[in-house]
């Protein structure tokens, strides 16, 4: 049975929260983050931490960001699932809920001197019911014994239990991305322990597990308890995984019809995963979000409103891919460009960023293939956007800046296909023209070539006209004020 358009619908009196521990609803739709102006790079990092915090209270759902420093959010604030942060830095530091009208949802304010709001912060995401996820429950028998490396349950993950009852093949999903591991990993290891049921006299059972639909492991399987070591290959191994537990299970005589001798098989949420930091995956897309932490660095030029709005739409984008929160400091750009570690960078001028040589130069170029055919093109006269995720020292970069006054880089989320969101990009760079459609390509090892584009007489022109024009008018009107006292008449005919 498949049911679709569902609607809940909801009765009674709105009850406001009165407590800041009761500050997020259970799905968030819509947060509004209001800064000072100008913001101080402490109070845009606030910024950024809570839009990544949003963003993971959002789950699946859709979700509305906005930053800027008016009072008024950009829907109304007696929407139970939408929620308004109000940021300053006057007065004693404070975490308080601020009344916004009768029955409207209250404002939260994080205000404090310079200094103290990263504090504030911190004490808002203690609350248990601002980070909610699931318990671990742990089962004797799949405890590690002697683990060497990092190791994350299946319970962490979100699978407490998983339990598979009938005949024929039963499977299940797990789901788990390199950034729920907690950063680049390799040389996974999954320890997989549970239980069947006893598999009845001329019955066969087996035991599959595949990766990314490579098969990995599979052994015939008897009723009773279990505990396997299984590698997963790093050839196998994807930014976001999809990892199969399948049962082949044949009754006795071959008959698969359900309630025929069906058998059980569990699985303990304390099997775990077990791996060692680093990464395989080439530069690029691919390596984000995971390659961002445990925390990165982030860089705007200029510290404004735009800037900030943009890398929060970003980092929101980021964080919808990964259960594990991802924790952003924002430094002088000066500070942040010289920084260790990963990096986040959004500049509205291209030419502060060309001392770490990103694999695209946003200046007028074509992209050209190893035969020499031309696959892509940028005039001097067309405005873009470019993301480009690269490493550069050792540190993974993802940098976001525009040639031209357009697009507006706050947009750059609705840019993005809309049901994909970052799972749409592939390669290292992301080109949006203005008004177009955005594409994506690998530069870096994708046998392209990028070739500037040397501005042709047409587009010299197309650039000084104006000023040529301004000019020539400015020299007309100075030659009239000099020509009109020698060719007008200063007295009537005839006078003496």
């Amino acid at each position: 049975m498949e049911l679709d358009r569902l609607e809940v619908e909801m009765e009674g009196a709105l009850e406001p929260p009165d407590r800041v521990a009761e500050f997020w609803p259970p799905v968030l739709r819509a947060l509004h983050i209001q800064l000072p102006d100008p913001p101080s790079p402490e109070e845009a990092t606030v910024a950024l931490r809570l839009a990544a915090l949003g963003a993971r209270l959002a789950a699946g759902h859709l979700f509305t960001l906005t930053v800027s420093s008016t009072a008024a959010p950009p829907f109304t604030v007696d929407d139970p699932w939408s929620r308004w942060v109000r940021i300053s830095r006057d007065g004693t530091p404070r975490l308080a809920l601020a009344p916004s009208g009768a029955g409207r949802m209250p404002i939260l304010e994080i205000a404090g001197p310079p200094g103290s709001l990263e504090a504030s912060l911190e004490a808002l995401m203690a609350y248990p019911e601002a980070l909610q996820g699931p318990s671990i429950f742990a089962v004797e028998g799949a405890a590690p014994r002697s683990p060497s490396g990092d190791l994350i349950s299946l319970a962490a993950l979100g699978y407490p239990q998983i339990q598979m009852s009938g005949s024929g093949a039963m499977e299940t999903t797990i789901f788990f991305s390199q950034a729920d591991l907690g950063g680049p990993v390799r040389r996974v290891e999954l320890r997989l322990a549970g239980r069947a049921t006893p598999i009845p006299p001329g019955g066969h059972a087996q035991l599959l597990v595949l990766l990314n639909g490579g098969l990995v492991y599979a052994e015939p399987m008897a009723g009773g308890s279990f505990d396997r070591w299984i590698s997963l290959p790093d050839g196998l191994l994807r930014r976001d995984n999809n990892l199969v537990v399948r049962v082949v299970y044949t009754p006795p005589g071959g008959e698969c019809r359900a309630g025929v001798h069906p058998i059980t098989v569990f699985i303990d949420g304390a099997s775990y995963f077990q791996f060692r930091k680093g990464t395989h995956l080439s530069a690029g897309f691919e390596r984000l979000p995971q390659g961002l932490l445990p925390t990165f660095t982030v860089g705007l030029d200029p510290l404004n409103q735009e800037t900030i709005e943009a890398a929060a739409q970003l980092i929101a984008v980021l964080q919808r891919t990964t259960r594990t929160m991802l924790i952003p400091r924002v430094r002088a750009w000066p500070e942040a460009v010289a920084a260790s570690g990963p990096l986040l960078l959004v500049t509205l001028d291209p030419g502060k960023v060309s001392a770490i040589r990103p694999p695209l130069d946003p200046r007028p170029f074509r992209v050209i293939d190893v035969d020499g055919r031309e696959l892509f093109r940028m005039e001097i006269d067309r405005p873009f956007a470019v993301l480009e995720a690269f490493d550069s020292g050792g540190r993974e970069i993802l940098l976001l800046t525009r040639r031209g006054d357009r697009p507006d880089l706050r947009e750059m989320e609705r840019a993005l296909d809309p049901q994909l969101g970052w799972y749409g990009l592939t390669g290292d760079v992301w080109i949006w023209p203005d008004g177009e459609v955005p594409v994506a390509m690998r530069l870096r090892g994708g046998g392209l070539r990028v070739v500037s584009l040397a501005p042709s007489p047409a587009l010299r022109w197309e650039k000084i006209r104006f000023g040529v024009m301004g000019a020539a008018l400015i020299g007309a009107v100075f030659f009239l004020l000099w020509i009109y006292p020698r060719v007008v008449r200063k007295a009537p005919p005839g006078s003496p």
